[in-house]
Protein backbone atom coordinates (compact mmCIF):
# COMPACT_ATOMS: atom_id res chain seq x y z
CA UNK A 1 0.00 0.00 0.00
CA UNK A 2 1.50 2.96 -0.91
CA UNK A 3 1.50 5.95 1.71
CA UNK A 4 1.53 9.79 1.58
CA UNK A 5 5.34 9.79 2.85
CA UNK A 6 6.61 7.49 0.07
CA UNK A 7 9.53 8.18 -1.20
CA UNK A 8 11.21 8.31 2.87
CA UNK A 9 10.89 12.02 3.78
CA UNK A 10 8.58 14.35 4.38
CA UNK A 11 8.89 17.60 2.12
CA UNK A 12 6.29 19.86 3.81
CA UNK A 13 4.76 21.25 6.69
CA UNK A 14 1.49 19.81 5.33
CA UNK A 15 2.86 16.07 4.63
CA UNK A 16 4.80 16.95 8.37
CA UNK A 17 1.36 16.81 10.01
CA UNK A 18 -0.02 14.10 7.79
CA UNK A 19 2.50 12.04 9.47
CA UNK A 20 2.03 13.27 13.23
CA UNK A 21 -1.99 11.86 12.44
CA UNK A 22 -0.79 8.94 10.98
CA UNK A 23 1.52 8.36 13.66
CA UNK A 24 -0.54 8.74 16.90
CA UNK A 25 -3.23 6.32 15.04
CA UNK A 26 -0.07 3.87 15.24
CA UNK A 27 1.03 4.16 18.71
CA UNK A 28 -0.73 0.96 19.96
CA UNK A 29 0.60 -1.03 17.23
CA UNK A 30 2.77 -4.18 17.87
CA UNK A 31 6.55 -3.49 16.55
CA UNK A 32 6.41 -6.65 15.19
CA UNK A 33 3.47 -6.01 12.28
CA UNK A 34 3.48 -3.66 9.57
CA UNK A 35 2.04 -0.68 11.79
CA UNK A 36 3.97 -1.13 14.15
CA UNK A 37 7.14 -0.94 11.52
CA UNK A 38 5.52 2.12 9.86
CA UNK A 39 5.44 3.49 13.84
CA UNK A 40 9.62 3.40 13.85
CA UNK A 41 9.35 4.74 9.90
CA UNK A 42 7.69 8.00 10.65
CA UNK A 43 8.93 8.48 13.38
CA UNK A 44 12.54 8.47 12.09
CA UNK A 45 10.69 11.18 9.08
CA UNK A 46 9.19 12.88 11.22
CA UNK A 47 13.01 13.50 13.27
CA UNK A 48 14.92 13.85 10.54
CA UNK A 49 11.85 16.69 8.96
CA UNK A 50 12.44 18.66 12.27
CA UNK A 51 16.21 18.84 12.46
CA UNK A 52 16.30 20.05 8.60
CA UNK A 53 13.42 22.50 9.05
CA UNK A 54 14.85 23.74 12.50
CA UNK A 55 18.55 23.34 11.92
CA UNK A 56 20.07 21.30 13.92
CA UNK A 57 22.44 18.11 13.37
CA UNK A 58 21.00 15.47 14.50
CA UNK A 59 23.78 13.23 14.24
CA UNK A 60 25.41 14.96 16.17
CA UNK A 61 22.26 14.76 18.87
CA UNK A 62 22.03 11.39 18.49
CA UNK A 63 25.88 10.79 19.20
CA UNK A 64 25.44 12.97 22.44
CA UNK A 65 22.46 10.78 23.52
CA UNK A 66 24.33 7.91 23.26
CA UNK A 67 27.35 8.65 25.07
Amino acid sequence: MAHLLDPKAIPDDTSYAAAQEELDRLMQADPHTPGGRRFEELTLLIEEYEARRDGYDLARLRALLRS
